[in-house]
């Protein structure tokens, strides 16, 4: 039975490889491998972000944070781990100064520039055009190459620049959000759930480019693949 399969295997193989040679069939192209990058933020002495005694409450509610205290560096690889509804998300609303602490105080440093990756992603993209006008709009100074180049870099490369971001898979359109962040060069990367619509090429070219990151990253993440290969602090 398998001598039988490998035989119709090799027959096929050879009927594909005569229309390729006779023109019927287009020859695969390979896709270029994936080098996700984000680009060298600069230095920022540390405490870069310093939590001071915060406790935090939603309204009504009882607290999810009471009296904590810690800082995050450039150095920083921490991932914020547990079950859903712990507050994970919350923390990382607290850092960013969407949330306001009930108690105590959050102190950034007076350069200090985030990058958030969020679970509603979609959200910083205008889906009526295409990832070459947003960024021709959002930059208007870079020449069409170096737009071409940055989005390439997060695999949204050939005709995916050029189609409306509506038509884009959710995982295309979580590249273009990469390519955001990228672009805007933040000293700390929150990711709140990044892999959710990622491949695992995508996830392996994330993973790479958060180690050779050279600014915090704070993660949250299920992924357990992706935690045990970038963060050093749960």
């Amino acid at each position: 039975m398998a001598a039988k399969n490998a035989r119709q295997a090799q027959s096929k193989e050879k009927v594909l490889e005569k229309m390729i040679r006779s023109g019927l069939t287009k020859k695969p192209e390979e896709e270029k491998p994936m080098n996700f990058k984000f680009p060298d933020p600069g230095h920022l002495p540390p405490p870069v972000l310093a939590f001071h005694d915060v406790s935090f409450g939603y309204p009504g509610c009882m607290l999810l944070y009471s009296n904590i205290s810690f800082g995050i560096d450039l150095d920083s690889r921490i991932a914020l781990v547990g079950p859903n509804g712990a507050g994970k998300t919350t923390l990382v609303k607290l850092m960013s100064g969407e949330l306001q602490p009930s108690a105590g105080d959050i102190r950034p440093h007076m350069h200090l520039k985030m990058g958030r990756f969020t679970q509603h992603f979609v959200d910083v993209l205008d889906l009526t055009k295409t990832p070459l006008e947003f960024f021709g709009e959002l930059y208007p100074d870079d020449p069409v190459e170096k737009l071409r180049k940055n989005l390439g870099r997060f695999g949204v490369s050939g005709k995916m620049q050029v189609q409306l971001m509506d038509q884009l898979s959710d995982g295309q359109k979580s590249r273009v959000v990469f390519v955001k962040l990228g672009r805007e060069r933040p000293h700390i990367l929150l990711l709140d759930k990044p892999t959710n619509h990622l491949n695992m090429e995508s996830i392996d070219a994330l993973a790479s480019a958060v180690q050779q990151f050279k600014g915090g990253i704070v993660l949250v993440s299920h992924d357990m693949h992706l935690i045990s290969q970038v963060a050093n602090e749960i």
